[in-house]
């Protein structure tokens, strides 16, 4: 018996080798059974754990080495899970932190619009605030600042002149390309309501029963119906100049702005239907009356008299600037020519734009002009030239087609 057990002890240890090679064949027998025969086969191969012996050298490291990997690894595993939790409360704290900066962001730019809101209702020389005893009122000239009274406007005249001054210039040139940009009411037929091409003597003429400019094709087809009279008001045509004259003053002294007008221009010219005598002081003087009024016409008319019989280059600038503002496209063209004479092309180009947009060939025959001067570009003189074909073909009509060719 002994024998036997000494026998069976070195077949023990000649298969195993080492615990090493034993534990991993072991391992591989208890996977490779099913669940069900799992707990026999752990309990079949438990008699061999204690027929093994103590590992040599080797086989203790590599057991070192995986137990130390594994310990490792459950690590890091634990390690993972709390930095992930510790980063979502992070996250949380962080959103949280974002969330009170923008509160306090809102907070303070509602400060500072309040605070610009105060420099507003506060005088910019004594600092008091309007109220209902305190009326401030704001810089004419660049609505940028408030005075509580005029003494206060002059004391800071002199700190706020340089800034004034500036914002003063850029109002007045935001004004002077954004107004003006369609023709007045007194460019248009009563009648077919269409702009009336140019130049406006040509295809229209002036009743001075009613003082209406209408276009030669409404007049020519009302002659067609057997219409006789003016077209618009119905007050039969006279060949008396006398009468003439009662119904032009008839108009003037209703204070008729295109009458009065009118007026001036006669008197300006002189002859023509009313006989009047050439009078340039009268004339001057109803293009005033009339261009407070509201006529463009008169308003045009007398810048006009200002650059050619003043030699007041300053004053009819300001003229035509306001006269164009107001649609007068006769004097947007004059102030995009006194532009290019002064050197302004970019200002000069604006102007001609403006102008030849409501159907002036010479403002496109201007553009021109700069292009072939290398001054403008083909694209900006092929906008000119379609926006001015754009305002003519919005001028033609069939009545206006048949008196051109009638001659009428």
């Amino acid at each position: 018996a002994r024998e036997v057990r000494r026998s069976v002890g070195v077949e023990v240890q000649q298969r195993s080798g080492c615990v090493g090679t034993g534990l991993w064949s072991t391992l591989r027998r208890f996977i490779q059974v099913s669940t069900k025969d799992r707990l026999p086969a752990v309990i079949r191969h438990a008699g061999a754990w204690r027929r093994w012996r103590w590992p040599d050298g080797l086989s203790l490291l590599m057991i070192c080495t995986v137990t130390a990997l594994f310990a490792i690894g459950v690590m890091m595993a634990l390690g993972y899970s709390s930095n992930a939790r510790a980063g979502d409360t992070a996250g949380d704290s962080a959103d949280e932190d974002v969330a009170r900066n923008e509160d306090v962001v809102e907070e303070s730019q509602g400060d500072i619009v309040t605070a610009e809101e105060d420099d507003m209702d506060t005088c910019a020389n004594c600092g008091k605030r309007g109220s209902d005893t305190v009326t401030l009122k704001k810089c004419n000239a660049c609505h940028l600042v408030k005075y509580c009274g005029v003494d206060c406007q002059k004391a800071h005249r002199k700190e706020h002149k340089k800034v004034c001054k500036k914002r003063a210039a850029e109002l007045k040139e935001e004004r002077l390309y954004s107004q003006g940009l369609e023709r007045p009411e007194g460019d248009f037929c009563p009648i077919c309501t269409l702009a009336i091409p140019f130049p406006m003597d040509r295809y229209s003429s002036i009743n001075v029963c009613c003082m209406k400019r209408l276009c030669k094709g409404c007049v020519m087809a009302a002659k067609k119906r057997g219409m006789f009279d003016c077209p618009f008001c119905r007050t039969p045509y006279s060949n008396n100049n006398a009468a003439m004259v009662a119904m032009f003053q008839v108009r003037v002294g209703k204070k008729d702005p295109e009458a009065i007008a009118q007026l001036g221009y006669e008197h300006y010219h002189g002859g023509g239907n009313l006989g009047l005598r050439i009078d340039i002081r009268k004339a001057i003087e109803l293009w005033k009356e009339a261009a407070e009024l509201g006529s463009v016409k008169a308003l045009y008319n007398l810048a006009l008299s200002h650059e050619v019989i003043q030699a007041d280059q300053a004053k009819a600038i300001q003229l035509y600037e306001k006269a164009a503002m107001e649609g007068s496209t006769l004097a947007r063209h004059n102030l995009g020519m006194v532009a290019g004479e002064n050197g302004n092309f970019v200002n000069s180009y604006k102007h001609l734009l403006i102008s030849a947009n409501m159907g002036l060939k010479e403002s496109v025959d201007a553009i021109k002009g700069l292009f072939m001067r290398g001054l403008a570009t083909k694209m900006q003189y092929a906008e000119a030239m379609r926006g001015y074909q754009a305002a003519v073909e919005e001028t033609k009509s069939v009545d206006r087609d048949d008196a051109e060719r009638l001659g009428f």
